[in-house]
C-alpha cells in the first residue's frame, strides 16, 4: 500500500518533469535557450504596508524611496532595501513631500513649503535643504544637477529651477510651456511635460540641454501629459486619457503613440523595461520598448499611482482610501532574467 501510494503520488511529478525535459529538448532543437523556454512572466514578489498615501517612487537600484503625504506621521519618505525588500527606515522631511528622485548618493525630495531636501542614501539623514521659492512639486537629478518644477497659485508653473547638487546653489531658471506636470533627466537632456493652463498652449514635452540650460525643442504629445520617464534612448510620456507616447532621445522625433488604457497615472523605464500604471483599473502594464505594445498586464488592486524600475524589479506605490493604511502599500514585481542596475553606477 505504501509503495502504491508513492507511485501514484510521484507520477504527476514525473509527468511534469518529463514535460519540462521535453520543453528543454524542443527549445534546443530550434536554437532557443532552455532558460528562455522555461521562463515565466513578471510576478508579484511582495507587498509592503507603509505610511499613508504613498505618492511617488524613486528606485536607484540599491534603495527604493517612497514619499508619503498622510496626516501626522505620514509626511515623509520611506526607504526600502531594493535587494531584500525590507523597509529600512521612515524619514520625516517636512510639509507635504511630493516629487522624489535619487542619483545613488542623494535622494532629493520636494516640499510644498518651497524646499528641496537631500537625503544621504547611506545614512538616511537629511544633509541639505534648499529653498527654491514657490511650492516645489516634482524634480529630477543626475548626480550633478537637480531640476525642480513649481506649483503657482494652485496650478502648475512655467519655470524650472536648476540647483547644483554639490553646493545647493541655484544655477538658473528656465521658462517652458505653462502647466508643467512632470520632469525627467538622462544626464544629457532634461525632459519636461506640460499640460497647458487655461487658454495657454500645452500638451507638450520640452527638451532642455543639461549643460547650457537652453531649450532644444518642443514636442507635441497626448492631452494633459501626467508622467514622463527618460532612459537615455527614449522618452516615455503617459496621459490620463490612455495614450503613451515614445520619443527618440537622440532626434526628438515621436516614435509611437499607443492607446494603453484609461486613467494612466505613472510611467517608468530603465531601457529594456517600460511600465505604466492605471489608477482606475488597479493594474500595471509592461510595454515593449521597441514597438510600444503591451506585453504583460498585472492586476494589483485599487490605486497604483507611481512606479520605479531598476532592471530586476518594478516597485509600485498604491494609495488606500483617506488616511487609512489598509491600502497604502508598495508592491514589488520581479522581472524574470532581469539584472538590477544601480543608477549611475551607484555613485
Amino acid at each position: 500500500m505504501r509503495l502504491s501510494g508513492r507511485s501514484s503520488a510521484s507520477s504527476p511529478r514525473r509527468r511534469r518533469a518529463a514535460v519540462a525535459i521535453a520543453a528543454v529538448l524542443a527549445a534546443a532543437a530550434v536554437g532557443v535557450p532552455a532558460v528562455a523556454a522555461l521562463r515565466s512572466g513578471p510576478r508579484v514578489v511582495r507587498t509592503l504596508h507603509i505610511a499613508p498615501v504613498p505618492t511617488n517612487v524613486a528606485d536607484d537600484g540599491v534603495h527604493v524611496w517612497v514619499t508619503t503625504t498622510g496626516t501626522g506621521f505620514g509626511d515623509g519618505v520611506t526607504e526600502i532595501d531594493a535587494r531584500s525588500g525590507k523597509v529600512v527606515r521612515a524619514i520625516p522631511v517636512g510639509v507635504a513631500p511630493g516629487g522624489i528622485d535619487s542619483d545613488g548618493r542623494r535622494a532629493w525630495v520636494t516640499s510644498e513649503a518651497g524646499f528641496i531636501s537631500a537625503i544621504d542614501t547611506r545614512t538616511g539623514r537629511i544633509v541639505r535643504s534648499v529653498f527654491v521659492g514657490s511650492p516645489a512639486v516634482a524634480l529630477a537629478s543626475d548626480g550633478r544637477h537637480v531640476w525642480v518644477t513649481h506649483n503657482i497659485l494652485g496650478g502648475f508653473g512655467t519655470d524650472i529651477t536648476e540647483v547644483s547638487a554639490a553646493t545647493g546653489s541655484i544655477i538658473r531658471t528656465v521658462a517652458v510651456r505653462p502647466g508643467v506636470s512632470a520632469i525627467s533627466a538622462d544626464k544629457r537632456h532634461v525632459w519636461v511635460a506640460s499640460a497647458g493652463s487655461g487658454f495657454a498652449p500645452g500638451h507638450t514635452v520640452t527638451e532642455i540641454d543639461e549643460l547650457t540650460g537652453r531649450i532644444v525643442r518642443t514636442i507635441g504629445v497626448g492631452l494633459f501629459p501626467i508622467a514622463i520617464a527618460a532612459d537615455g534612448l527614449r522618452v516615455w510620456v503617459a496621459a490620463p486619457g490612455g495614450l503613451v507616447t515614445s520619443i527618440s532621445a537622440v532626434t526628438g522625433r515621436r516614435l509611437h503613440t499607443r492607446e494603453i488604457g484609461p486613467f494612466l497615472s505613472g510611467i517608468a523605464s530603465d531601457g529594456p523595461h517600460v511600465w505604466v500604471s492605471s489608477a482606475s483599473l488597479g493594474s500595471v502594464a509592461e510595454i515593449d520598448p521597441v514597438t510600444a505594445e503591451v506585453t504583460h498586464t498585472l492586476n494589483l488592486g485599487p490605486g497604483p499611482n507611481a512606479l520605479g524600475v531598476d532592471g530586476a524589479s518594478v516597485w509600485v506605490a498604491e494609495s488606500g482610501t483617506g488616511n487609512s493604511v489598509a491600502g497604502d502599500t508598495v508592491t514589488e514585481i520581479g522581472l524574470p532574467g532581469g539584472h538590477r542596475n544601480p543608477r549611475y553606477g551607484g555613485a
